[in-house]
């Protein structure tokens, strides 16, 4: 019986390090994805504002 119950705990460790390592990865891509939109956000203001001068 401890023994089925150490096997299943090891398990459930195994199973919730996988899902940190998969969380991570996601919250650095999702980082990184924040990060281009900002970069992108900021110079489409810079062309929206060159734009409205000529207009």
């Amino acid at each position: 019986m401890s023994f089925m119950l150490l096997l299943v705990s090891f398990t459930l460790l195994l199973v919730s390090l996988g899902v940190t390592r998969e969380f991570r990865a996601f919250t650095r891509e999702f980082h990184a994805f924040t990060r281009e939109f900002g970069a992108f956000t900021r110079e489409f203001h810079a062309f929206t504002r060159e734009f409205g001068r000529y207009s």
